[in-house]
């Protein structure tokens, strides 16, 4: 009967065969580095491959390495340069490290022992009797232990010497130090290592080639996974789904990701090169795994999160934007603006909102906003107290002036001033016209009905391309500014629209469609009419100045300044159009009516009449048609939109006043001719108490002088200002009035930006990607808003993830 091993019979046996295989002369490296440098990447770094992960916790680095028939474990490479932290038995690859780097002696103060004694710099040296001095080259000093080791002894000794596991009695030093440099024990490793360094330096060692190798395996390693980010970049920049409904390589259902990876290896030496170590199974780890994805992704973000972040501590002051937006999956996600106003000397300035990913939020009140903001900035060591601006859309958890977030921000800092979504009072502004009458609501219906008449079947559309040069447009249910698009083809092709109606008529009536018919002739009737006719020229001359403020405001680089001039001139438009736009409408419109055969009279609408009671009741004023219609539908519009830009516009109005003396070289000069420039100074001291108001008065005394002169005409905004003293690098003359301008341009207009983040959260969170972790969604919105941050930052996040050293790489 055979007998059966025991179970510590196998492990003996196990263990003599993975010695036997490490002593082994010919062993190969066919796997790649699994663990980097704790120097060479961030922390809490993991990547994790089909079988294995990438584990990067501080660690030191393990080389996995292959036989013909079973892997191994070497311990760790890469050593410092300490002795007290070398292992007792140290492997040839670290061995050969360590003397290739060599050491360098110590000197320092050395610290005193209990019996106040210490190591000292004599000690490096021998004294002969004959005065000679020899350098103990051997002799080296371990900082962090405050012991002296045998360099030699500690790399390729076996015996227990005391300058092997290290001395630091330092009573009679120097006798012990010549018994140890004096003993057979000592010359045969003083031997080895010379032998050891003269074949590094002549290539000629036995490890040279495995050296060779792994640098070779290193290069390649990280020439893959630059490739690879780049591909994840390229992806997530334009919104596109990584995975398929498998992960085989070549299969067709595979995913973008592995299909690009696929692609590129027909053409790239390196890809093509990992491609058949995966077909003919040479290698298991190929970071081309789902979760490897993640990880990159997440590295990326982290990345950008960090440089963004730094950007925004270094300027100091900064203001939020949040916005909320529900997903596909019917999450509610708060995304996060960061807007900041980043100096340099002798360059300029440069105002930018960063984005720093969403936030899912259960609580959608105020107080539960805020403090899921709140707990995100205290990860991000964020100092709340250096926030100067916030900024957020109408909605009552945000802008409530009790429980808003708005008001709960201000209880923790008064310093942030609320500054409304200029682009959404400006939308309201549209809305409340719009609003003010029957006719001006029925206007936009009629447009509603144009497009869907058209639009129902691709035989009307193209009737109407065939006609019109420019294509009705569907209404924006948000957006009321963008329905310019919608007045835009009727106000310029108003005949050639017509032209399509009729021919769309012609084709109804031949395809025996009697409702196509009738609604055709409905809205042709309605169209050539001249109230209609002036509305049209009407809406298209108050949505044109209202939208290209809109547009201006979108900016990043928007500041206040321009915010209320903005605010300004649409307020004097409105005013102005109220005295003499009917009349410029109604010169419009008779060109067209002339065009188009349109009779230029008003719809009689009956009045009702009042039964006089008593006898001194007048009797009932008759309207002209068009004094009707100017009182019915123009002046409404107008009246409307001029009371509620001063509404809504009213918060805005008060923070400009407090910087209107900055704004502009005008105001400030007036300032300083008036005698209020010192008003002005302390009011804002009060406010904000970031500057000292004697001094702040002083510095723009003088800066007024630098202003007048010609060769400073450009300057004619607080953003011209700032990036001019920057330039000239002149902030330590004007230091107030630098911090007052950077306090301006960091407080936002708008809150575009967040806007924009939900355009991406609905291009990446789509119906068929509704499962997506919170992290992921974040990151990938990270990685497409900040892209161009992204490619800046990849060739150094490249040289971190792979398993690669600085010195081997050298």
């Amino acid at each position: 009967m055979k007998k059966v091993k025991s179970g510590a019979t196998k492990r003996r046996e196990k263990a003599a065969a993975r010695e036997e295989i490490a002593n082994h002369p010919k062993l190969t490296l066919m796997k790649p580095l699994v663990k980097t440098r704790s120097d060479s990447i961030p922390t809490e770094t993991t990547i994790n491959s089909d079988c294995h992960y990438l584990n990067t916790r501080v660690e030191s680095d393990r080389l996995i390495c292959e036989s013909t028939s079973n892997a191994i474990t070497i311990p760790p490479i890469f050593l410092s340069d300490d002795p007290s932290e070398w292992p007792d038995n140290v492997s040839d690859a670290q061995r050969c490290d360590i003397v290739k780097r060599g050491f360098k002696k110590i000197e320092i103060d050395f610290p005193y022992n209990l019996e106040r004694r210490r190591f000292s710099l004599n000690y490096y040296n021998r004294k002969m009797k004959n005065g000679e001095i020899f350098e103990r080259t051997w002799l080296i000093y371990s900082l962090n232990s405050n012991k002296v080791f045998c360099f030699c002894c500690k790399l390729f000794g076996i015996t227990s010497s005391p300058f092997r596991q290290g001395m630091n009695t330092w009573e009679g030093l120097s006798k012990k130090l010549k018994e140890h440099e004096t003993c057979s024990a000592h010359f045969k490793c003083f031997e080895q290592w010379m032998t050891l360094r003269k074949g590094i330096a002549n290539q000629a060692t036995l490890d040279e080639k495995q050296q060779k190798l792994l640098h070779k395996e290193r290069i390649f390693w990280r020439a893959v996974l630059e490739r690879i980010l780049d591909i994840t970049l390229f992806l997530s920049a334009r919104n596109l789904a990584f995975r398929g409904s498998d992960t085989a390589i070549g299969s067709k259902s595979n995913g973008k990701f592995l299909g690009v990876f696929e692609l590129l290896a027909k053409y790239d030496t390196v890809l093509n090169e990992l491609m058949q170590r995966i077909k003919d199974k040479e290698t298991k780890e190929h970071y081309l795994s789902n979760d490897t994805q993640n990880e990159l992704i997440r590295l990326l973000a982290r990345e950008i999160e960090s440089k963004n972040l730094s950007k925004v501590k270094k300027a100091k002051y900064y203001s939020i934007i949040l916005d909320c937006s529900p997903d596909v999956s019917h999450k509610e996600q708060m995304s996060i603006i960061l807007r900041s106003v980043t100096c340099t000397p002798g360059v300029g300035i440069d105002i930018s909102e960063n984005f720093f990913g969403y936030l899912t939020v259960n609580d959608t009140t105020g107080n539960g906003l805020f403090n899921a903001f709140l707990n995100q900035a205290k990860n991000w060591d964020l100092n709340i107290l250096d926030g100067r601006g916030q900024s957020y859309d109408n909605g009552a958890n945000m802008k409530g002036k009790v429980k808003g977030v708005q008001a709960r921000f201000l209880e923790m800092n008064p310093k942030a001033l609320y500054v409304p979504c200029a682009n959404h009072s400006l939308n309201l502004v549209i809305v409340d016209g719009a609003l003010s009458s029957i006719s001006a609501i029925s206007f936009f219906g009629v447009l509603s009905r144009l497009y869907t008449l058209f639009s129902s079947s691709p035989p009307r559309w193209e009737i109407l391309k065939s006609c019109v040069a420019i294509s009705v447009k569907p209404q924006s249910d948000t957006r009321w500014e963008s329905r310019i698009n919608c007045v835009k083809p009727l106000r310029f092709y108003l005949k050639e629209i017509l032209e399509a109606l009729e021919k769309l008529e012609e084709h109804a009536l031949e395809k025996r469609d009697g409702a196509t018919s009738t609604e055709v002739r409905s809205l042709t009737e309605y169209i050539r009419t001249w109230p209609f006719l002036l509305s049209i020229i009407i809406w298209y001359d108050v949505l044109f100045q209202t939208n290209k403020s809109s547009k201006l405001l979108q900016s990043s680089a928007t500041s206040l300044d321009i915010l209320a001039s903005e605010i300004n001139a649409t307020k004097a438009f409105l005013y102005e159009y109220r005295e003499n736009g009917f009349s410029d409408a109604r010169v419009k419109a008779s060109e067209i009516a002339e065009v188009l055969g349109i009779e230029k009279v008003f719809s009689m609408v009956r009045s009702r009449k009042k039964k006089s009671i008593y006898s001194y009741e007048c009797a009932d004023h008759t309207w002209q048609p068009e004094h009707r219609y100017k009182a019915d539908f123009f002046l409404p519009l107008i009246d409307m939109s001029i009371a509620s830009v001063k509404e809504r516009f009213e918060q805005i109005s008060i923070v400009t006043k407090l910087y209107d003396f900055l704004y502009r070289p005008e105001s400030l000069i007036k300032a300083c001719n008036e005698n209020s420039l010192s008003a002005y100074c302390k009011n804002l001291q009060i406010k904000l108490a970031d500057i000292d108001s004697e001094d702040l008065e002083s510095e723009l005394k003088r800066f007024v002088i630098v202003i007048k002169e010609e060769k400073n005409a450009l300057l004619k905004s607080a953003y011209d200002f700032l990036n001019y003293i920057y330039k000239e690098e002149l902030q330590e003359t004007y230091p107030n009035l630098v911090i007052a301008l950077r306090i301006i341009l960091t407080l936002p207009v708008t809150v575009a930006s967040a806007e924009r983040s939900f355009s991406k959260l609905k291009l990446i969170k789509t119906f068929h990607r509704s499962t997506t972790i919170d992290e992921r969604l974040s990151s990938l919105a990270m990685l497409s808003i900040e892209n161009e941050v992204a490619r800046t930052l990849r060739p150094k996040l490249a040289a971190k993830i792979p398993n690669v050293n600085k010195s081997f790489m050298e």
